[in-house]
């Protein structure tokens, strides 16, 4: 009987953005008071995290938010453009790639 210490981490994912999209992103995310000012500083966030969870043994999904697409995914889903809205999109990705994880 294998026991819970021998199953690999979950997938998880973490959004992504490109750096063409970054100022329009920071328009429609309602909390853009708390994102980095500049796409590389975000990015240097977005790596140092990715970087820590694979150190764990996670698979990391880059999910990519397009600012054209986004606003309407989130009305569509019943959430905010800003951290709910990124995590509910996040979630759905991961789930949609690698099914419900326990």
């Amino acid at each position: 009987m294998a026991n819970s210490e021998d199953k690999p981490p979950p997938a998880v994912g973490a959004y992504w953005i490109k750096e063409e999209d970054y100022p329009a992103l920071l328009q429609l995310f309602d909390d853009r008071d708390k994102m980095p000012p500049s796409w590389k500083e975000w990015l240097k966030m977005a790596e140092e995290m990715e970087h820590g969870l694979k150190a764990y043994g996670h698979v990391v999904l880059r999910v990519y938010i397009d600012p054209a697409t986004f606003p309407d995914w989130c009305a569509t889903h019943g959430t905010s453009p800003g951290s709910a809205g990124r995590r509910k999109f996040v979630a759905a990705a991961v789930t949609e790639r690698y099914g419900r994880q326990a």
